[in-house]
């Protein structure tokens, strides 16, 4: 039984010896699980570590305080009680755990790999490396140094806390922001972009570009961009002197040229269109086509199609006078129309919505006849 035990005993001895330096005094471990190199301060000690990589490890010294302890896999370099050579195959992430007391904690920038500070209670001093780092002050005053043009969380927690951060940095619970990264002689977070030094209280605010020059909180607004002695919002449209309360409307295009919310249209074309037809045999004459009762200005168009019987052109005619009668008969005089022929009528003015009639000639006798509307600069549709 003597015999099986000794060599667990031996192996015991041999790991407290890797653990700790000579002495009584606790101190802190240096350990890797898994993928993570961590650091186990001791209660009521203080850490003061500092941590480089070299080609194969990454190694801790203690520069004061209590000491720290080895692992297997993080055992002493050689007899230096001082200083663990922590595997580096396989790590991808350090975890700095310090204790409750006045620890210091400075990683090189030359370790990439994300670094996790955890101060705990006391006025500890974190100072990151060249990765992407986590800061936990913890309780206490202390002093954090995330500045390394990476964006990171730097979290003070309580006390009366000072960041030496980047710009990009997520502070939280920091009271004193130190630094001025654009040298404007403005610092953060007065500066509300570190980073620029046309940035800053007191510069002048360019409206309306999307940025807040003068760190107000708001980006500086031009009431009257257009110029035309109407303020926002009273002026919809600050981009053109052309859209501004009290101006004339135009009818029918779309716009609210006086800024009352209301688009007029363009008004139906007034008068009437009458006529005759009868058969003739196995085809089709008109006896009367007029147009009467349109404005002044109003043009009549007359177009037939798909017949041999059909003028050589088309018929045009202009109102002369508001009540004038147009006779139209006179261009279809007495032609005869077969099934198929298409005769199509249609008035126009300016800003009014012209008509369409489309005579259809089917059976001997009257056509059937299609109604269409047809708005300034549109396509002739239903009504």
């Amino acid at each position: 039984m003597l015999r099986r035990r000794l060599p667990i005993l031996l192996l015991t001895a041999l790991l407290a010896g890797l653990a700790a330096p000579t002495g009584a005094q606790a101190v802190g471990i240096f350990s890797v699980d898994g993928t993570t190199l961590r650091y186990d301060a001791s209660p009521g000690e203080v850490d003061q570590i500092a941590g480089y990589e070299t080609p194969t490890s990454y190694r801790f010294t203690s520069f004061g305080g209590a000491g720290i302890g080895g692992s297997l896999l993080c055992p002493f370099l050689g007899g230096d009680t001082t200083t663990v050579d922590c595997k580096k195959e396989g790590v991808q992430r350090i975890d700095l755990r310090l204790g409750d007391q006045d620890d210091v904690a400075t990683v090189s920038a030359g370790i990439t790999i994300p670094v996790d500070f955890d101060g705990g209670d006391g006025n500890d001093g974190l100072f990151g490396g060249g990765g992407v780092d986590f800061f936990r002050g913890g309780a206490g005053n202390d002093n954090i140094v995330s500045r390394d043009g990476r964006a990171e969380p730097v979290d003070c927690e309580d006390g009366s806390d000072t960041a030496i951060s980047d710009d990009a940095d997520a502070r939280s619970s920091c009271e004193e922001v130190e630094g001025d990264a654009d040298s404007d002689g403005v610092r953060a977070p007065v500066d509300c972009n570190d980073a620029n030094p046309a940035i800053r209280p007191g510069v002048t605010d360019v409206p309306d570009n999307g940025v807040d020059e003068d760190c107000s909180g708001i980006d500086a607004i031009n009431a009257d961009r257009d110029g035309d002695g109407v303020p926002r919002p009273q002026d919809c449209d600050d981009t053109t002197a052309a859209i501004r309360p009290g101006i004339r409307e135009v009818r029918g295009d779309d716009i609210d040229q006086n800024c009352d919310t209301r688009i007029p249209p363009f008004p139906p074309l007034s008068g009437s269109v009458s006529g005759t037809w009868t058969s003739a045999g196995d085809r089709t004459r008109n006896l009367k086509l007029i147009a009467k009762d349109f404005p002044k200005g109003t043009v009549i168009r007359l177009r037939c199609r798909r017949s041999p019987s059909c003028p050589g052109k088309t018929t045009t005619r202009r109102v002369q006078r508001k009540g004038a009668v147009v006779n139209l008969h006179a261009s279809l005089a007495r032609r005869t129309f077969a099934a198929g022929a298409r005769i199509e009528l249609r008035i126009t003015r300016t800003q009014r919505v012209g008509r369409v009639l489309q005579y259809r000639i089917a059976t001997p006798g009257a056509p059937d006849v299609a109604f269409l509307c047809a708005p300034p600069g549109v396509r002739a549709g239903p009504c």
